[in-house]
Parts: structure tokens; C-alpha cells; sequence
């Protein structure tokens, strides 16, 4: 019981951080922030989880499963570059040139969801790793989902597609950061999300386009997985010399 209980003040602790920075500059918008450049304060409005996560993995000596170069350095290299790199020539189908533009929305789009996954994925998930998996994911999903918005709800039908949405992404992203343990991944499964659905992050990108890189990214991002656990199989069933 003082374990439960000491777990419970745990996450209230991170929520409480995650949610009172998410307030602070998405709702009341302190003035200094106006002078700030707009990408700047997108990514402050994301912080939360991650000041959050650190605090109690940091400070407190929490769990954090999900590392950021847990696929390795250059394979993780990879995960990152694969989709960077072709939206970095998306403006050669649209203007025959590169499209710079598609560079900075892809960069920040990670960054952003490096942030929230560091939280949500890595400490949250983490702390409640001994539970039913599906229940485990139903919690993050209605915690994270009451994160999302400006806390002037309407009861509509609108709210029950908007928490369908949180629910099948954290569910998702959920599985691969259990299957994975890949912060990287899962923040850019995460980030490929809110540029298709969000016009902030996928404004000026091609929709079709999207998610066909999108596709050619997975494929990518699956054959490094299948060797990793390839290689992770070969060690393990290496028989040592006599």
C-alpha cells in the first residue's frame, strides 16, 4: 500500500508540473512571451512533460525506459534523418527546389515531441509499467488528453472525437515505446501525427505527400528495428567459448 501510495504522489507531482507549465504558456501567455520568436514559444507550450519527467527521474530517482539513443548512435542517426532528409527535398515535387520551409516544420515538430514523450512515454509510462498494458495506456491517454486543451472544455461530440484521437495515439505510440524503448521513435511517430493533423505544424505540406513519406519512413524505421532484435537474439543465444 505505501508503494501505491508513494507511486500516486509521484505521477500527481509530474502531472501537477506538466500541467501548471502547459497553463502558464498556453493559457495565461505571460507578456515576455510575445517578444519571443513564434517557434520558440510553440515549444515552450510542449515543455511541461519534460521538465516534469526530468524532475522526477532527476530529482526524485524515478524510471525512465525510454532512452533516446537506444537503437545506437547512428542508427538512431538514421530513424531521425530518413524522414528529414526527404522532406528536406519535398520542394523539389512542388517548386524544383528544396524546400527549406518542410526542414524547419520536420525539425521542430521532433523537438516538440521529444519533449512530450520524455514525460508521457518515457516517465509516465514507465511508472506504470506494472500494470495491465491497455489500462496502463486508457490512463495516459485521460491524463494526457485533459493536458491537450486550453481548460475551456464543451461537452460535445467534438470532445469525444478529440479524446478518440489521444486514446489511439497513446495506445500506439504506447506499444512502440513498450516494444522499442526508443524515445526518438516514438517522438517521431508522434511528430508525423501533429503534422498531419495540426495546421501549425503540417502548414504548407501536401497532405498526400505527407503520408507517403510517412510510409517510406515506418519501413525504414522497421528494418532497423527487425536487426537490432536480430542482433539482440544473436547475443543472447551466442554460446561463450570453453
Amino acid at each position: 500500500m505505501a508503494l501505491i501510495t508513494k507511486k500516486i504522489l509521484y505521477i500527481t507531482l509530474f502531472y501537477v508540473i506538466a500541467t501548471a507549465l502547459r497553463y502558464y504558456f498556453y493559457v495565461l501567455k505571460p507578456d515576455f512571451l510575445y517578444i519571443l520568436n513564434d517557434d520558440i514559444y510553440g515549444l515552450l507550450t510542449g515543455i511541461g512533460p519534460l521538465i516534469g519527467g526530468l524532475v522526477l527521474v532527476k530529482i526524485f530517482n524515478r524510471d525512465n525506459e525510454i532512452m533516446l539513443w537506444s537503437f545506437g548512435v547512428w542508427q538512431t542517426s538514421v530513424l531521425f534523418l530518413v524522414p528529414v532528409i526527404l522532406f528536406f527535398f519535398l520542394g523539389f515535387l512542388n517548386y524544383n527546389q528544396p524546400n527549406y520551409s518542410s526542414l524547419k516544420i520536420v525539425g521542430l515538430a521532433v523537438i516538440y515531441a521529444c519533449f512530450e514523450e520524455y514525460g508521457w512515454r518515457g516517465y509516465l509510462q514507465t511508472e506504470l509499467k506494472g500494470l495491465n498494458k491497455f489500462f496502463k495506456y486508457f490512463l495516459i491517454s485521460v491524463l494526457w488528453f485533459f493536458w491537450h486543451f486550453d481548460f475551456n472544455y464543451i461537452f460535445d461530440f467534438q470532445f469525444i472525437i478529440n479524446f478518440a484521437l489521444i486514446l489511439g495515439g497513446s495506445i500506439g505510440m504506447g506499444f512502440i515505446a513498450d516494444k522499442s524503448k526508443s524515445l526518438i521513435l516514438v517522438a517521431l511517430f508522434h511528430a508525423f501525427i501533429n503534422i498531419l493533423i495540426q495546421d501549425n505544424f503540417g502548414k504548407g505540406l501536401q497532405k498526400p505527400i505527407i503520408l507517403i513519406i510517412s510510409g517510406i519512413s515506418i519501413i525504414i524505421w522497421m528494418i532497423i528495428k527487425g536487426k537490432k532484435d536480430k542482433n539482440y537474439l544473436l547475443l543472447q543465444t551466442k554460446v561463450p567459448k570453453a
